[in-house]
């Protein structure tokens, strides 16, 4: 017969301390660019460590509130047709830079071709159809690509949508994603550490 010695609870003064291994709550934060957006400087979000709080990059959401003008300066008129390129929300940067803790760790200088391919190529129908569609991703019809028509008559499906969010010069909102290759990895970045995102 096998002994198990036992000790009173009373008497265990010190014990392992314990170690909390599941999430408790998540919350999103806003953040602001770090300068006033205008043609000639780029847009740079600073991201602080926030305390005890861990981040989680394959959540962080990109929201653009926009509206297409001429190259004048002036609103388009309900008259006047003017369509988006596809995916609107992250195909408008060339380029996007991530530094962790002041170090550049990533740079991609053709930002708008992988997005719209990720978007393509590793996203589901259903998700090209719901989740995309937030950042202005309308797949356009097959063999109808130069087709430029955004009246009824008009063959190109993705562009006619894209039309109808944009047209008489309306203000639009996009969400999305960003296409971060730091995005892909399931692990939370530990808190302390300040994320520059530049595009």
């Amino acid at each position: 017969m096998e002994r198990c010695y036992c000790t009173k609870s009373e008497l265990e003064l010190f014990g392992p301390e314990k170690i909390q291994l599941a999430i408790e709550n998540s919350s999103f934060v806003e953040i602001h660019p770090v300068a006033s957006i205008s043609d000639s400087n780029t847009i740079e979000f600073q991201i602080t460590g926030l305390r005890d709080a861990y981040f989680d990059l394959s959540h962080i959401l990109l929201n653009i509130q926009a509206k297409i003008l001429k190259a004048d300066g002036t609103a388009f008129t309900v008259n006047e047709k003017c369509g988006s390129i596809n995916y609107l929300l992250n195909t408008m940067f060339s380029e996007c830079h991530i530094s962790l803790n002041d170090r550049q760790i990533s740079s991609e200088s053709n930002y708008a071709y992988k997005t719209y391919i990720q978007s393509t190529l590793f996203h589901s129908e259903s998700s090209q159809k719901n989740f995309l569609r937030a950042g202005m991703f309308y797949k356009d019809t097959e063999g109808e690509f130069d087709n430029t028509d955004v009246t009824a008559a008009g063959k190109n499906l993705g562009l006619k949508q894209r039309y109808e969010r944009v047209k008489g010069g309306t203000i639009f909102d996009m969400c999305g994603i960003l296409h971060i290759d730091l995005g892909t990895q399931p692990r939370l970045l530990i808190s302390g550490t300040t994320i520059r995102v530049r595009f």
